[in-house]
């Protein structure tokens, strides 16, 4: 029987960053089209521009999502999203940036919900250039919640030798405790053993990072854990799932990396970005957990400072395709075991 081969659309984030140049230039390398066939969903004149800057000799062709595509590194295969509108210079925050970096994402999220890609990466947004367009949201993960009719997401990111699962992200840390409700921390529980068992751990093993200094000392610096995160914890063990916490930050991530955990639950943005930023470098992948659809994307941001240079490092953007490849096949192989 042949190997499935999905199909990965990538769409190409904000045109005034680097988001295209990463994405084309990953598109050269031949070792992606053994791992999917991937389509761009964006500006077909700004991935011209981009071919021209970079001196490329790859052709373009133009599809709709549901045609037949292969792909090699000939040739770049892009869904139209929008026009020579999105051609807004290099480095600077637009409405038309913003506005062309969000159709492209809606138009992938539909083609995914369709069944006509099995994943979604993505390229960087501008959530300056998204709020002149419009668009009130705090990132990637709260529009693809919203076009999902997903209520329940979390931000994952998936590294060689650390994981994580984020209970809050883009929030002020004054009002984190107030988002740590019973309910989202029973969620978040779910969406990392789920993702870890999507990612190959039969039985992963889960670790709940606190909030406060050294888990709040027994209340001296906060309660949160033993009135909130506790109770929730040892009632999730005792389903049978392997979850243990809280555990003061400064440890847990120490004990991952001494592999006591496959995956840290942690309370807010920086708790998690810190250390996985530290120790994995380009290499760690973000994942949108709970959503009906796969996404992966790469770990940074739009780069305004040095797009249309063509001098970005294109290790995360591969590791993302790469990443959402493997999650495709592995839905896909549970799928036909389902079956059977």
């Amino acid at each position: 029987m042949q190997n499935f081969i999905p199909r990965i659309g990538i769409t190409l984030g904000d045109p005034a960053g680097i988001g295209t140049e990463i994405a084309v230039r990953t598109l050269e390398d031949n070792s992606i089209y053994q791992l999917c066939h991937p389509i761009l969903f964006g500006s077909p004149d700004v991935v011209a521009r981009e071919l021209k800057q970079l001196g490329a000799k790859s052709t373009l062709k133009v599809v709709s999502p549901q045609d037949e595509v292969s792909g090699s590194a000939t040739e770049v295969i892009v869904v139209e999203t929008s026009g020579a509108e999105a051609l807004v210079p290099y480095g600077q925050i637009s409405e038309a940036g913003g506005e062309a970096a969000v159709r492209s994402i809606k138009s992938a999220v539909t083609a995914a919900l369709a069944g006509e890609i099995d994943a979604i990466t993505t390229a960087p947004l501008n959530k300056e250039s998204m709020r002149n367009a419009g668009f009130h949201y705090d990132g990637h993960t709260e529009l693809l919640a919203e076009l999902t009719g997903c209520s329940s997401v979390s931000m994952l990111l998936i590294g060689n030798q650390l994981r994580v699962a984020h209970l809050t992200t883009h929030s002020a840390l004054r009002t984190v405790s107030d988002k740590i409700t019973e309910e989202r921390l029973r969620e978040v529980i779910r969406i990392a053993f789920e993702a870890m068992r999507n990612y190959g751990f039969a039985s992963p093993r889960i670790a709940v990072a606190g909030i406060n200094p050294h888990c709040g000392e027994n209340g001296l610096f906060g309660d949160e854990e033993i009135k909130l995160m506790r109770p929730v914890i040892e009632s999730i063990a005792a389903t049978g799932i392997d979850v243990r916490g809280p555990i003061s930050p400064d440890a847990v991530f120490i004990e991952a990396m001494a592999d006591k955990h496959d995956i840290v639950v942690v309370a807010y943005h920086d708790q998690g970005h810190i250390p996985v930023k530290l120790i994995e470098r380009d290499h760690a992948v973000n994942v949108s957990g709970g959503l009906p659809i796969i996404r992966t994307s790469v770990d940074h941001g739009t780069a305004f400072d040095i797009a249309g240079k063509g001098i970005a490092d294109i290790v995360n953007m591969k590791a993302a395709i790469t990443m959402a490849a493997k999650m495709a096949v592995g839905r896909e192989a549970a799928g036909r075991a389902k079956s059977a």
